[in-house]
């Protein structure tokens, strides 16, 4: 898909040239910025609950993730504000991270509407994508299940892209989200799991 056609240069909080410089192409940019935003809502969630519970290594741990991954897609303000969290919470300093818990998850969330426009319009795309026949979408999912226990990651990205390609089932869509969830955390024996479904 044509990203500049969508014009994501322009989403509030994205630094298109900040992420690529990141990510190293259009595409990659595109699969990071993906997996950031379905796992906003889980992700501010953990940290959220961490803090709550007095888990500042935990936390400290989550915001470190958190840092990497804003940086990947350009959004600089929540990665500078995660890289002042994790050093607060490497060092201790609980006051300071009480005194801006609120406004850093106020503003990760705020890149679930953000991108929202984005994404709605990947969908939109996709749905002019050809239907994929149910002998594809079987030889499909049988090379994941051979792959997955092998762990071989090109392998993986491979199908998914070839998958990306066409239109999919609601069903076996919705699967294949989840599979690439999993996919993006390296968590092979969940993807095998979600293959069982």
């Amino acid at each position: 898909m044509n990203i500049n056609k969508i014009e994501l240069s322009k989403v509030d909080g994205i630094s298109l040239m900040d992420g690529l410089q990141y990510c190293g192409s259009l595409k990659d940019f595109d699969k990071f910025l993906e997996s950031f935003y379905h796992d906003i809502e889980e992700s501010a969630t953990l940290i959220e609950e961490a803090y709550n519970q007095g888990n500042i290594e935990l936390f400290t741990i989550k915001v470190h993730a958190l840092k990497t991954s804003a940086r990947m897609i350009g959004a600089t303000e929540l990665a500078s504000d995660a890289l002042d969290l994790e050093m607060a919470g490497k060092s201790g300093n609980t006051a300071f991270i009480a005194a801006n818990i609120e406004d850093f998850l106020s503003l990760f969330r705020s890149y679930c509407q953000k991108l929202e426009g984005y994404m709605i319009e990947k969908q939109r795309l996709a749905a002019v994508k050809k239907p994929i026949t149910k002998e594809e979408l079987a030889d499909a999912y049988a090379a994941l299940r051979e792959v997955c226990p092998t762990m071989d990651y090109s392998a993986v990205e491979m199908i998914l892209e070839e998958l990306n390609t066409y239109q999919l089932p609601e069903e076996d869509q919705k699967q294949i989200t989840i599979f690439k969830k999993h996919f993006h955390k390296l968590e092979w024996e969940e993807m095998q799991r979600t293959l069982m479904g």
